[in-house]
């Protein structure tokens, strides 16, 4: 179902819906061609023709489409992992020769692959085990990466659709990759460094790097050479990328390595394909990089925040990382939010960022940056100035002194030894400050008053409303079916408007469930007056005192007093067709009907069984309906006032609050005497 969803481009549980909607007679859902417990195969072409013949989803090329989401129906005959290890072999291929497959023989593919891969480091050995079926895969391939632009695209659209059905336990949120990649890329010259990744997982963070990268570049990349299946995977796929191999040391990355020249290490434990690794086997890793690392060297480590930052209950990793704190290598040391492990959301990160210690500082002297963004969102802004702020702590002290953190706080390497056994936390959660200035801001206050003041002035008028008590003639009230009948209203329903012509700001009001029921202001939700001309030629704007309501789980009315709005289904009308005459009151009506219960239901039912046609709606006499219609009009525009008063009160406190924690204002004996003092920590 979610290769279908993708295919038609549209959210998972469309497709199953669509099985529901169409199971009868008339074209109904495809039945699946086979039962793989816990998987249904269906026909790709039989799918595409029934997406095709109801004109649903949103991919126009369904037909070219189809390769890049299906997979060859070989009926069992060659094992899945053979088939996935074939084909990311063949889009290697193909990514190696820049010519279709299909043009050549079995046997010609095999001696181009033994060309490519003398060693069978990566290729041949996959596409070997294909057997008598390599050209069959070695066309299907070709539709592949002719669906997708590229085999960089095939490839990736490969590995997604076996995560749909085996998702690797670590893989991270592309946020979080792409920061890893900002970061090294800020850090390091393409032309000069070498990227070593020395796991043996997919390497999301290679590819995120090459992304990241400038298009022009040849990066050169050093991965763990183990004749693993996943490290096979991984060199095709960092090929495929544009990567440059080179060969690892002779022992590989075992403890006790060696690097020589430039290099980078961007390594992520445990890697995205690994299974669970305890703090000290993590920790291990790490600290056989930083043990190695001269001062060309640097390194980039994604890991769980346990491992990096967390107070330590096992002592063997608690004496490994205060072994690397010691190496005055940990120059940033980064807690990210929860969420960027999807299969883990409770799961926090960390990273680690080594680089050489500056000689011209003494040991004592040696600091790291320490950040917390565990309460933030990692987003483009957010990103950008932790970049700025790694970049900083990997220069000298005069970069540290010349740069004002966003978010990274400065602490003394000691200071972390000593408090490393409670975390390795920042005394303070540093946030974006905006910059204040003391004079703008005095004249915001002075404004402020002034437009209070007038606000003020308007509210001493007060209303006064005289009103005659009497008793009640226990008359019944019209029910709004009745009214309805006799014409004296008219129940009209709400729009069906795309909610994408829906935009924030729009020219012509919307008012639909969410601004009835109060939880979006009204006016924030508009839609183009074109848009709305051309596209609901038959629509109607609202009058000046229709009564808008929305009913069924949960009620409310409001009032148009403006009128020239779209209500959008399944928010309704009431209009009234002579309210002087007829005595029915829009604001009358709509508070009786707030105050009447109308959604009250039964526990455990959903809805109540009170119609709109059985609602009892209050008329008033028609000789005192102007009179009552100013009386709350009046009262209307007298609350208008007080929520304005309301408002800019808040404002006035808001910018006087956000003087004084700027330290850019201070509060005099009077109102009158508030002034500017010499601005510190304002930035």
């Amino acid at each position: 179902m979610s290769d279908i969803a993708t295919l038609a481009q549209v959210q998972r549980p469309v497709v199953s819906m669509w099985a529901r909607r169409y199971s009868g007679e008339d074209r109904p859902f495809p039945a699946p061609i086979r039962n793989l417990a816990p998987h249904r195969m269906y026909d790709g072409n039989e799918i595409v023709r029934w997406i095709k013949a109801r004109d649903l989803g949103n991919n126009e090329a369904l037909e070219e489409s189809l390769a890049l989401h299906a997979a060859l129906d070989l009926g069992g005959a060659v094992d899945a992992d053979v088939v996935f290890d074939g084909i990311s072999a063949l889009l290697c291929l193909k990514w190696h020769l820049g010519a279709q497959l299909s043009e050549y023989e079995p046997a010609e593919l095999l001696d181009e692959a033994d060309e490519q891969d003398p060693d069978d480091a990566y290729l041949y050995s996959e596409l070997e085990a294909l057997g008598d079926r390599l050209g069959t895969f070695a066309q299907y391939t070709d539709q592949m990466v002719d669906a997708a632009y590229g085999p960089k695209r095939a490839f990736e659209a490969l590995l997604a659709r076996r995560a749909r059905t085996e998702p690797a336990p670590y893989t991270v949120a592309p946020q979080c990759l792409s920061l890893c990649a900002s970061i090294v890329s800020a850090l390091t010259d393409s032309d000069h460094h070498v990227y070593v990744d020395p796991g043996e997982g997919p390497s999301d963070l290679m590819v995120a790097l090459r992304s990241a990268l400038p298009e022009y570049a040849e990066p050169t990349s050093v991965h763990n050479e183990t004749g693993s299946r996943s490290a096979r995977l991984a060199r095709r796929r960092l090929t495929v990328h544009g990567w440059s191999r080179r060969t690892p040391p002779n022992s590989g990355f075992a403890p006790g390595f060696e690097l020589s020249g430039p290099s980078c290490f961007v390594a992520q434990y445990p890697s995205s394909s690994a299974g669970d690794h305890t703090d000290a086997q993590i920790l291990s890793q790490i600290d056989d990089i930083a043990v190695q690392m001269s001062d060309d060297h640097l390194a980039i480590v994604l890991a769980p925040a346990s491992a990096l930052l967390d107070a330590q209950s096992d002592p063997d990793a608690g004496r490994l990382r205060s072994d690397i704190l010691r190496s005055d290598r940990v120059r940033a040391a980064i807690r990210l939010p929860e969420g960027l492990l999807p299969s883990r959301p409770g799961t926090s990160l960390a990273l680690w960022v080594l680089g050489p210690a500056s000689d011209a500082v003494r040991p004592i002297d040696r600091w790291s940056v320490v950040v917390d963004m565990g309460s933030r969102e990692l987003d483009a802004a957010a990103s950008e100035g932790l970049v700025s702020d790694v970049v900083a702590a990997m220069g000298d002290w005069n970069s540290i002194r010349a740069h004002a953190f966003q978010f990274g706080v400065l602490t003394k390497t000691s200071v972390l030894l000593a408090a490393d056994k409670h975390g390795l936390t920042p005394a303070r959660i540093k946030q974006p400050r905006t910059r204040r200035f003391g004079a703008e801001l005095a004249a915001d206050i002075l404004q402020q008053s002034d437009a209070i003041e007038r606000t003020q002035r308007e509210l001493r008028h007060e209303p006064r409303i005289q009103v005659e008590y009497r008793d009640a003639d226990g008359s019944l009230l019209p029910t709004l079916g009745q009214l309805a009948a006799s014409r004296e209203v008219k129940v009209l329903s709400g729009h069906r408007i795309d909610p994408e012509h829906i935009v924030t700001d729009g020219a012509v009001q919307v008012l639909g469930i969410a601004e009835v029921l109060g939880e979006i202001p009204v006016g924030r939700r508009g839609i183009d007056r074109l848009v709305f001309t051309t596209g609901y030629p038959h629509a109607r704007y609202t009058e000046p005192g229709d009564i808008v309501f929305c009913s069924g789980a949960r009620f409310n009315a409001m009032v148009d007093h403006a009128g020239s709005s779209v209500v959008v289904f399944p928010a309704r009308i009431i209009r009234i067709a002579d309210a002087v005459s007829s005595g029915l009151i829009p604001d009358v009506i709509a508070g009786h009907l707030n105050a009447s219960g109308i959604d009250a239901r039964p526990s455990g039912a959903i809805r109540s069984s009170a119609t709109w046609k059985r609602w009892e709606v209050p008329r008033v006499p028609p000789n005192r309906a102007t009179v009552t219609m100013d009386a709350v009009d009046a009262l209307r525009r007298q609350r208008a006032t007080a929520m304005q008063l309301l408002t800019r009160i808040e404002q006035l406190t808001s910018t006087l609050v956000d003087g004084l924690a700027h330290g850019v204002l201070a509060v005099g004996d009077a109102p009158e005497l508030l002034q500017e003092r010499p601005a510190r920590n304002a930035s």
